[in-house]
């Protein structure tokens, strides 16, 4: 649930039980020596749409932020646990977090040891209830998981990541290695150091980058996304953006599924960031050849492979996968699954990324 979403569904609340007004009272932010610390605040908050929400907030030093929400009794039963992150400032007497939403979480200092949340325009909530957070004894590091975006970059056999929302620089270590991921990368870059934009998900820990250097914070990477060959962290890039650059694994070809499944040899292809070339695999022979893309329409052409024999059912799947790239005029990504299609609409074969 987005920061929107949740703020709504306390504005709706409060709605309900009187009406709003801006604060006259002055804030009491930390004292002056605190400023320089790590500071937690919790406390558990009315919730529109389960029983209650625990909320947690850490403010780090360096102008960034993390939050947990646990909504408690969702529709249909159970916990609902969130992570998000962003940066934290102080802005007309108020405490913002804002974490890229057109509606940032803002809150109002009660004393040095208790904030009170604002709604979504910076206004008092009039109300009995408690809406109010107060700092822990202790600093909470909230490390996740998280699903974030960042500029990934591979450079003298060391990942580093820039997460969007915060700026910050955080080295990677994968939970599980992948080497295709090294490969994706150096094959998607514009040039030697140049960073892509990627999708992951993780946790934070603090760990040495190497014996007898100071901790410092890692994001352990349990699920590696995808890379955004044409996204920056200001501008992502549209759906289209997400059919260059992608590594795509053949699922499904119409009328020969079975054949995949007997084989074990997955097709595969790639469509150039740059320029319009088409590079993969057909599950005997390496391939080459052109696209053209043009909003929901996509073709394939001068599609050529190298000469290796192909018996069995390889030979039978490469016959199936050029075929339908040759029929090929419409596409369609939803999630991590690229359908592609016939000039009457009909399926022909279903791509998955990674």
């Amino acid at each position: 649930m987005r920061y929107a979403t949740a703020v709504l569904s306390i504005v709706l609340l409060f709605a309900m039980a009187g009406c709003q007004g801006k604060y006259t009272k002055p804030d009491v932010p930390p004292s002056a020596g605190e400023y320089g610390k790590n500071i937690t605040y919790a406390g558990s908050i009315p919730c529109a749409e389960c029983t209650l929400q625990k909320l947690t907030v850490t403010l780090f030093d360096d102008g960034t932020f993390r939050l947990k929400r646990v909504s408690v009794g969702v529709k249909g039963g159970g916990t609902k646990v969130e992570y998000d992150l962003g940066r934290w400032n102080r802005k007309s007497g108020r405490l913002v977090l804002n974490n890229g939403e057109k509606w940032p979480l803002q809150f109002r200092y009660i004393s040095g040891n208790e904030i009170r949340l604002l709604d979504q325009r910076g206004n008092e909530i009039v109300s009995n209830l408690d809406y109010s957070l107060r700092k822990t004894s202790f600093v909470d590091f909230l490390s996740g998981p998280l699903t974030m975006n960042g500029m990934f970059l591979y450079m003298a056999d060391a990942y580093t990541f820039r997460e969007c929302r915060t700026g910050k620089n955080y080295p990677l270590v994968f939970a599980t290695p992948n080497s295709s991921i090294e490969k994706q990368y150096l094959a998607l870059r514009s040039g030697p150091g140049k960073p892509l934009l990627a999708k992951l998900s993780g946790r934070f820990s603090m760990r040495r980058p190497e014996p007898g250097a100071a901790s410092r914070e890692h994001i352990i990477v349990q699920d590696f996304k995808r890379f955004l060959p044409r996204g920056t962290c200001r501008n992502p890039g549209s759906p289209a953006a997400a059919l260059y650059g992608i590594y795509w694994k053949v699922t499904a070809i119409s009328g020969s599924s079975d054949l995949l499944k007997v084989s074990g040899k997955v097709p595969n292809l790639v469509l150039s960031t740059y320029g319009n070339s088409v590079k993969g695999y057909t599950g005997c022979n390496s391939l080459m050849g052109s696209y053209k893309h043009s909003g929901s329409g996509l073709s394939f052409s001068k599609l050529s492979t190298t000469r290796m024999a192909c018996p069995g059912s390889s030979g039978q799947i490469e016959k199936a996968f050029l075929a339908a790239l040759r029929k090929t005029t419409g596409w369609k990504i939803s999630g991590k699954t690229l359908e592609l299609f016939d000039s009457r609409k009909r399926l022909l074969m279903r791509l998955k990324a990674g």
